[in-house]
């Protein structure tokens, strides 16, 4: 399921990028500047109710503009709006997920722009699966075998 979400932000950034690289795992050389690096943290939560759980699964895209252009801080500007405000929902078979917790920051130093969110994950229990026990309070407590 991680895989498919990563190439459905993939084909969002590609959407609105034609033109620029995107990866999901480590370049060791040659790296074609501008590009897009997608990873996620593999840290979820999940939480149920009474008949669907919710998961978030945090992800970071990170931008690498191509400093050697003159102007190259437009792009940095114009990629943040990108992922501004129009970054709330994306697609996945049909279903609409969530994006939640974004935060956006730029290293000067190392000249990436960071996009962190939480994909917000809702799916229906099955319903053939056996429902939850409930226990009393009596029930797997043992008798005080000093008495």
């Amino acid at each position: 399921m991680v895989y498919d979400l990563i190439q459905a932000i993939a084909s969002w950034i590609k959407s609105l990028y034609h033109d620029v690289k995107i990866y999901d795992g480590p370049v060791l050389q040659d790296i074609k500047l501008p590009c897009f690096f997608i990873t996620t943290l593999q840290i979820d939560e999940v939480s149920s109710l009474k008949d669907f759980y919710r998961r978030g699964i945090p992800f970071v895209v990170d931008y690498l503009p191509d400093d050697r252009k003159p102007n190259f801080m437009d792009d940095i500007y114009q990629v943040q709006d990108t992922f501004g405000l129009p970054f709330r929902q994306l697609i996945l078979n049909d279903k609409q997920l969530w994006i939640k917790n974004k935060t956006i920051s730029y290293d000067r130093e190392q000249k990436v722009l960071h996009i962190q969110f939480m994909l917000d994950i809702r799916q229906a229990l099955d319903l053939d699966d056996p429902a939850m026990q409930d226990l009393s309070l009596e029930e797997g407590v043992k008798e005080d075998e000093h008495e």
